[in-house]
Formats: C-alpha cells, sequence, structure tokens
C-alpha cells in the first residue's frame, strides 16, 4: 500500500492489469442534459441553483465499474 500511494499517476498506470476507464472521460450530468431540452423555468431560484451545483458533481456512467480508475467499488 505505501509503495502504490508513493508512486505517480503514471507509474500507478503502467501496473494495471487492463485497460481502465479515467474519471476525467466521463462528462458531468451537466454537460450530457445540455442538448435536451429542460423546462428549469418553472423552478425556484434556490432549486436551480441546486440542480446546477449537483449536475456538475453527479456523473453517469454506463458499463463495466470494474474498469473505473478509481481507488474502491462500495456497494450500501
Amino acid at each position: 500500500q505505501e509503495r502504490l500511494l508513493k508512486m505517480t499517476l503514471e507509474e500507478r498506470r503502467k501496473e494495471y492489469a487492463r485497460d481502465y476507464v479515467p474519471l476525467n472521460t466521463i462528462p458531468p450530468w451537466k454537460e450530457e442534459m445540455k442538448g435536451k431540452s429542460q423546462s428549469d423555468e418553472e423552478d425556484t431560484q434556490e432549486a436551480s441553483q441546486v440542480k446546477k451545483s449537483l449536475s456538475e458533481k453527479v456523473s453517469l456512467y454506463r458499463g463495466d465499474i470494474t474498469l473505473l480508475e478509481i481507488d474502491a467499488i462500495v456497494n450500501a
């Protein structure tokens, strides 16, 4: 574990046994929804700010989650 913590990202990537999906290639929800029409006009300004904040932090990924370049997968 200490060895991995001392490695740079590029050094860690060389250790991977198979292909991976970097998180920076998964667009946030905000980007996904740009092309779709939304009825944000009906929402209050406060609600829209919350939606904007969450939509910048949340991403939707459809695929094998074991290929994501993350440290852990937790099942609630």
